[in-house]
C-alpha cells in the first residue's frame, strides 16, 4: 500500500473515531434531557433521630427526575443544618425529604435540647416590659421584687446569667413560630435543677422580673445563685420559718 493510500485510510479511521465520539456525546446529551437527569443528596450514613445535618453526613448523585417525589429536598442548603425527626433515623443512602427535617428552633423539644447537665427548664411569667427587649439565646438575671408591711419593697437578684431557651406567647407557642401570635408571655429558663425550689418558694412570696445580664450572649458561669444578696438572705430565712412551722 503506497502513502497515499494509508494516509487516506488513517483520514478515515479518524473521521470514524470523531464521529463515533460525537455520536457518544450526543446519546450521553440526549438521555440527559430526556431522563431530566438530576443532582440529588442522599445519606453517607445512618443518621440517628434529634441529629444535626452536617456536611458528612450528605453526599450527591444524579438521577432521574421522574424518580424523585415531589417533597424530595434537591438544594443542599434546605438540609445542612437541620435536625432529622424523632421518630426515625434516616438510612444511608435515603433521598432527604421534607417530612424527614425540622428546623431546630421549631421542634417541640427544642429547649430541652439546650440544657446542660444539671440544668433543668423553669417557666417565669413575669411582666411584659420583661420580655419586650428579651431574644432566646441571650442570658438574663432573674431578680425577686416583694412587697413588705411597714418595710420599703424588698428587691434584688436571685439568679445571675441564666440562658432563655425560649419566648413563648400564652398558648405556649414559641413566638418565632408563623402561628404564634407574636406577644410574649412566658419564658423558659436553663437554671441548676438545685434552684428551682428556690425559684418555686420566690413566686409564692413575691415576683419574678428579668433583665439582660452584663454579658447577654456569654457563657461563662451561667445560671448562678446569687448567694450573697439580701433576697437571697431573706427567702432563706422565710423558707426555715415555714419548715420550723
Amino acid at each position: 500500500m503506497d502513502k497515499k493510500n494509508v494516509r487516506t485510510t488513517v483520514q478515515c479511521l479518524l473521521c470514524l473515531i470523531c464521529l463515533l465520539g460525537l455520536n457518544c456525546i450526543l446519546f450521553h446529551f440526549y438521555v440527559q434531557v430526556k431522563m431530566d437527569m438530576r443532582t440529588v443528596w442522599i445519606a453517607s450514613r445512618d443518621i440517628p433521630p434529634r441529629t444535626v445535618i452536617k456536611e458528612k453526613d450528605m453526599t450527591s448523585i444524579r438521577v432521574p427526575g421522574a424518580y424523585l417525589m415531589d417533597h424530595a429536598l434537591t438544594d443542599r442548603k434546605d438540609i445542612l443544618g437541620r435536625i432529622t425527626d424523632i421518630q426515625g433515623k434516616i438510612p444511608a443512602g435515603s433521598v432527604f425529604y421534607k417530612t424527614m427535617l425540622f428546623d431546630p428552633e421549631k421542634i417541640p423539644d427544642h429547649a430541652i435540647r439546650q440544657l446542660q447537665p444539671g440544668q433543668t427548664l423553669y417557666t417565669v411569667k413575669p411582666d411584659a416590659a420583661s420580655l419586650s427587649s428579651l431574644i432566646a439565646g441571650m442570658r438574663a438575671d432573674i431578680h425577686f421584687t416583694a412587697e413588705r408591711k411597714n418595710e420599703p419593697a424588698l428587691t434584688g437578684c436571685l439568679i445571675r446569667h441564666a440562658c432563655i431557651a425560649s419566648i413563648r406567647d400564652a398558648r405556649g407557642v414559641d413566638i418565632n413560630d408563623p402561628e404564634s401570635s407574636g406577644i410574649p408571655v412566658m419564658a423558659e429558663l436553663a437554671v441548676s435543677a438545685g434552684d428551682v425550689e428556690l425559684l418555686s418558694f420566690a413566686e409564692t412570696c413575691g415576683s419574678l422580673r428579668l433583665f439582660a445580664s452584663a454579658d447577654p450572649y456569654g457563657t461563662d458561669q451561667e445560671a448562678q445563685a446569687d448567694e450573697d444578696s439580701e433576697v437571697m438572705q431573706w427567702l432563706s430565712s422565710r423558707r426555715e420559718s415555714k419548715t420550723k412551722d
